[in-house]
């Protein structure tokens, strides 16, 4: 009996001992895993910026994602539309790397299974990614001598959209110099290897990919996304592309009528009036943050994805805009401006747009519903359909728009610094898209009206927009700023965030305003728990002894005239990275000629009086 006891008690003491020590069998089994079998971490290779490593707790992502657990928690066996599932709540930017290749491997080879398409994502897979890399470069670029050669591609983009591509649109400020180079091997492969001619949505892709991969991983992606010359992905010809726009045009006539005859009558259904989502794949119309979160989307559920999110983006703008959107747009330019308003204003909420809008049902019955855009396998087909179209059509359609320069009007003392057609070329493609297609009148030239700040204010009274032109002395170069509101004594400031700086010679080069804002954002990246810093209502100053336009950092300005206009100075102010007005290190410069011209329109020659922004204040 006591030895029952005994062992007993001895049972018990030793099961407590075991489960105190189940969490360390735990960790020491965590501990066994083999290190190749894990997931890399995403990196940014475009900008080289860090990246936030954490995994958002409750968020359906695996903590620690492996070959065997896959990145989400889930192990059903309808994994696949799981993960579909995860990615429209967004993927935790440490998984992205691991996740896209992933998703794009899995939507490309359906009969693939899941270890061996979560294999894309694991250490293991990074060896031979970067042997293959390895062969592709040194195939292209024997010689370090070959990549300096090599020049950035287009894919059919345009010249002006690779620019706002390189300058503008991805992240703050131009891409560095490392990102670049980055991006032109990663193209040069996509073209020299991989066979692409004509892709404009490539270099915003590549460019999404380069900020969460390195330049093996991105380029393995795009391979697989152009597997078998599908469009599943990429339209990779010109008849690929003109269908994608000719199906966008038919989804948004049938499913949403009232905004597809809107789109119709301004010209946005074309495919040059398409180019914000069928080229840039939105990056010019929402916050980065949500392009990043349509690309978690779009790598594993392809281009349905922009058609659906794009057509629903289009119908819940209209919505917003009002019914006076025919009164206030006359051409696609102006409608994608005022999407891009509301995207980015605190009306706009993205989870709420997806979950509702894009991805949301609506019932046909008591007990029966359908979501609102059609399935997958209606789009596709009539994707098919429309490549008929599209082979007989592509001659008569062009490919991008050709902007065409600005106007001047000839008088008595006739322009002299913009005279030049590249110059007004360049002032077209900076200006608003109200201004774009009118022609310049000259009202005040310092040659012929003197050279007094007085005489210049009162020259100018008679016209709100405003573009300034002036000579540097000596250093044949020629700079001046975009006015939004009449020049007059108001040292107090006015004009606003359309204001812009700019150089026509040499190097053309528009600075405009972006907010200065400082982000404070949750791991969910609520909206809600921004801060923004905004000076924009002050851009210009002028006083009787000058005028201004942008605020220093150190108290200077952007640009500024003295009160005679013989001196002029310049410096690097706050929201315009304005450094290189001049050039060569010049802040205080010479003055030459100073012209000053107003917009008249084309069809009419009447001035461009009011206010322009047709948009401005509907979103405050």
């Amino acid at each position: 009996k006591n030895n029952t006891i005994g062992n007993i008690r001895r049972n018990k003491k030793r099961k407590r001992k075991l489960q105190k020590m189940e969490p360390v069998v735990g960790d020491i089994d965590q501990l066994e895993i083999d290190p190749l079998d894990m997931f890399c971490s995403s990196v940014d290779t475009l900008r080289g910026t860090q990246i936030d490593q954490r995994i958002p707790p409750g968020s359906g992502w695996s903590d620690r994602p492996t070959k065997s657990s896959g990145v989400g928690r889930t192990q059903n066996e309808n994994f696949r539309e799981e993960v579909k599932l995860l990615c429209r709540h967004g993927v935790p930017p440490s998984l992205r790397c691991a996740t896209w290749i992933i998703n794009v491997v899995a939507a490309v080879n359906p009969s693939m299974s899941k270890p061996e398409c979560d294999e894309y994502g694991t250490f293991q897979k990074v060896r031979v990614l970067d042997h293959g890399w390895d062969l592709v470069v040194r195939s292209l670029f024997p010689d370090k001598t070959d990549l300096e050669r090599a020049e950035i591609l287009d894919f059919g983009l345009g010249e002006e959209q690779l620019m706002n591509v390189l300058v503008r649109d991805q992240g703050e400020g131009s891409i560095p110099d490392s990102g670049l180079k980055s991006l032109i091997m990663v193209l040069h492969a996509a073209r020299d290897s991989l066979g692409i001619e004509f892709c404009p949505l490539l270099l915003d892709i590549t460019c999404l990919l380069l900020s969460y991969m390195t330049e093996s991983y991105a380029y393995a992606t795009i391979r697989q996304m152009v597997r078998d010359d599908s469009s599943y992905f990429l339209a990779v010809s010109r008849v690929q592309h003109l269908a994608w726009c000719k199906t966008f045009s038919d989804l948004m006539k049938r499913y949403f009528p009232q905004t597809g005859a809107v789109m119709e009558q301004i010209g946005a259904l074309t495919p040059v009036g398409l180019e914000p989502i069928l080229k840039r794949f939105f990056v010019p119309l929402l916050r980065r943050k949500h392009v990043l979160r349509i690309m978690d989307i779009f790598t594993g559920e392809g281009v349905h994805a922009i058609f659906r999110i794009g057509t629903t983006l289009c119908c819940l703008s209209h919505a917003h805009l009002g019914e006076s959107i025919l009164e206030n747009c006359d051409n696609a330019a102006i409608f994608w401006e005022g999407v891009r308003r509301y995207a980015h204003s605190k009306h706009f909420r993205f989870d709420i747009f997806l979950e509702h809008q894009a991805y949301g049902t609506q019932r046909t019955m008591r007990f029966l519903s359908r979501p609102i855009f059609p399935y997958p396998q209606y789009v596709n087909n009539l994707i098919a359909a429309n490549e008929e179209w599209a082979e007989q059509n592509q001659g008569s359609l062009p490919a991008y728009e050709e902007r065409k320069p600005v106007g001047l009007v000839e008088k008595k003392v006739p322009i002299e610094l913009a005279r030049q057609s590249t110059d007004r070329l360049n002032l077209a493609k900076w200006l608003p898209p109200v201004l774009q297609s009118t022609k310049l009148d000259l009202i005040y030239s310092s040659n012929h009206h003197g050279r007094s700040i007085e005489m210049f204010y009162r020259r100018c009274s008679i016209a709100k927009h405003t573009i300034t032109v002036m000579e540097v002395l000596e250093l044949d170069v020629i700079i001046g700023m975009y006015a939004t509101q009449t020049w007059h004594n108001n040292p107090e400031g006015y004009g606003d965030g359309e204001c812009f700086l700019f150089r026509l010679r040499p190097e053309p080069k528009c600075f405009k305003y972006k907010s200065v804002e400082s982000h404070i954002l949750s791991l969910d990246e609520s909206e809600d728990m921004s801060s923004h810093i905004n000076d924009s209502g002050q851009l210009m100053i002028s006083s009787d002894s000058f005028i201004s336009l942008g605020i220093g950092e150190d108290g200077d300005s952007g640009l500024r005239l003295n009160d005679d206009l013989t001196r002029g100075s310049t410096s690097k102010c706050i929201g315009f990275g304005n450094q290189e007005l001049i050039g060569q290190g010049v802040q205080v410069f010479e003055v030459g000629l100073v012209e000053v011209y107003r917009f008249l329109r084309e069809v009419d020659n009447k001035p461009v009086d009011g206010d322009i922004d047709h948009w401005k204040g509907l979103f405050n």
